[in-house]
């Protein structure tokens, strides 16, 4: 991967570098005290601009020269930045007892073993794109988390609700992830 200027100095990478140099602050927060999770859930929030802000000199010359455009950079960063900080949330929440340990264990296990499908399937040069599914099931899994968080700042009789919920959407979101894992490493082997 050549790093020129250009490919590295654009404004989704500064957002993507912003948000790996801060995880371990907001991971800190979120580990001392789980009623900070709108802290964390802005910075979760915050993934969606770099893809948005990347795409939007696609179509507009003059976006592109001030630094809005996508870079092989920002394609394999930002999705390491995203793991980074799930995994470190994860761990948060096992460790303070938000996140069920076997919810988390299954979850980052399914996380490290895609990232490993992903880096097999890139050596030896195939490019798989994230499927539909794969999309989905990671939303499912990290609003699981969310709503985990939330739930330590509900009223009790709410709580007793919410926190199953949540962890019924965790495992299915996570066995969905898993299957499509499964998928990049099927396709990764034609």
């Amino acid at each position: 991967m050549g790093l020129s200027r250009r490919e590295l100095f654009t404004v989704p990478n500064g957002l993507t570098v912003a948000r790996l140099v801060m995880t371990p602050w907001v991971v800190k927060r979120l580990h001392d005290d789980p009623h900070t999770w709108p802290i964390a859930a802005a910075f979760a929030f915050s993934d969606n601009f770099d893809g948005i802000l990347a795409r939007a000199g696609e179509n507009r010359p003059r976006l592109a020269r001030l630094g809005f455009r996508t870079s092989e950079f920002g394609r394999k960063a930002d999705p390491l930045t995203d793991k980074v900080f799930t995994a470190a949330v994860v761990g948060a929440g096992m460790h303070n007892g938000v996140i069920p340990p076997a919810l988390g264990a299954a979850s980052l296990a399914q996380k490290a073993a895609v990232s490993a499908v992903t880096v097999w399937n890139e050596s030896r040069g195939v490019e798989m794109a994230v499927t539909r599914l794969g999309k989905r099931a990671e939303f499912a899994t990290n609003m699981a988390y969310g709503l985990l968080f939330i739930s330590t700042s509900l009223e009790p009789e709410h709580r007793r609700v919410v926190r199953p919920l949540a962890i019924a959407i965790g495992a299915a979101g996570t066995a969905a992830a898993t299957y499509a894992g499964y998928t990049y490493w099927r396709d990764g082997r034609r």
